[in-house]
């Protein structure tokens, strides 16, 4: 058995595990010891996912995996009509030659996906007039290249429903003015997925940023995979451990946005993004947008390819219907 925790952050690439010199410089000290025979235990019943999410871990890293009973019968995410999401696109990626992310230190650049980010504003948005606030969502991606555009794109953005989820609602019935709201706003938050155990959100100061999103949960969890190339390179991506702080960080929903085919085809880690997309298409949860359901009519489903979409199916979070409609 190995760690199948991200490890530690070492500055020097030839120093470490992946570059096969034997140095093993980012090994932990617990798994050298858990490689070295010393008696461990395995902890195998979780207490955090549905058990849709928990079979994806289980299928892909820990196959002695159990549901606690407190997993079971969680609600379904209001608005969707599944809790399992993978939006495939095949908008191109680009460089920010101006941030390097630590995490990779063979790239000179980070990356971004803007239309990932337009999307990901529309689906925030839209979660928060389904009812869920700041404290039940997280938005998750690799790059800080990609979480800084995000951040722009949440700042630039007056849309009083995603710059307070939580009381965008009292607004709208006219309880509270927008300066009232602004007394006790709470950000979206966003982090990357990062390599200690520790995390951090991001809110205002990028200057605080420890770049992390291991040890932590959330109710829903946003993930813009970022990469899109016709190099099918995905980058640090490749790195199991990585995988699995991104499928196990969610309670109860997880929203997945990226290039299928560049993951699919990628020159290091294809076996393993192959067999986590083989497991999502035969569950029928791999989409080209967003499929949502109107609360008030049922009947009522869509998917939702651009960002212009949101607007057009659903501007109120429902659907183009009257509200008498049945």
């Amino acid at each position: 058995m190995t760690c199948r925790q991200l490890r530690p952050k070492v500055n020097n690439y030839l120093l470490t595990i992946e570059r096969g010199e034997g140095y093993d410089l980012n090994r932990s000290l617990f798994e050298r010891l858990i490689l070295k025979g010393y008696p461990h235990e395995t902890l195998t019943q979780q207490h955090r996912m549905r058990p849709e999410i928990s079979a994806l871990i289980r299928e892909l890293s820990y196959p002695e995996l159990v549901d606690a009973d407190s997993t079971r019968n969680r609600p379904d995410i209001a608005g969707l009509t599944d809790n399992i999401i993978f939006i495939h696109h095949d908008s191109l990626e680009g460089d920010d030659v101006g941030i390097a992310d630590r995490r990779d230190m063979s790239a000179t650049s980070s990356k971004y996906n803007l239309f990932e980010v337009e999307m990901i504003l529309k689906i925030v948005k839209y979660l928060g007039q389904q009812g869920y606030g700041t404290d039940d969502l997280v938005i998750l991606t690799p790059y800080l290249g990609q979480l800084q555009k995000l951040r722009q794109a949440l700042k630039k953005d007056n849309d009083p429903v995603l710059n307070d989820l939580d009381s965008h609602e009292l607004i709208r019935a006219g309880l509270i003015n927008e300066a009232e709201a602004q007394l006790t706003k709470k950000s979206v938050r966003l982090a990357t997925i990062g390599e200690y155990s520790s995390w951090l959100c991001f809110y205002s100061d990028m200057n605080k940023s420890s770049d992390n999103y291991q040890g932590e949960e959330c109710d829903i969890v946003v993930v813009s995979l970022t990469r899109s190339n016709l190099k099918s390179d995905i980058g640090f991506m490749f790195s199991p451990e990585r995988l699995n702080v991104l499928l196990s960080r969610s309670r109860n929903g997880l929203i997945l946005i990226g290039n299928m085919n560049t993951f699919r085809n990628a020159r290091k880690g294809k076996e393993r993004w192959s067999r986590l997309l083989n497991i999502l298409s035969h569950g029928k949860h791999i989409y080209e947008g967003l499929p949502v359901r109107c609360e008030r009519h049922p009947n009522k489903i869509a998917i939702l390819r651009q960002s212009e979409d949101f607007d057009t199916a659903c501007p109120d979070g429902g659907c183009d219907a009257p509200w008498y409609v049945s």
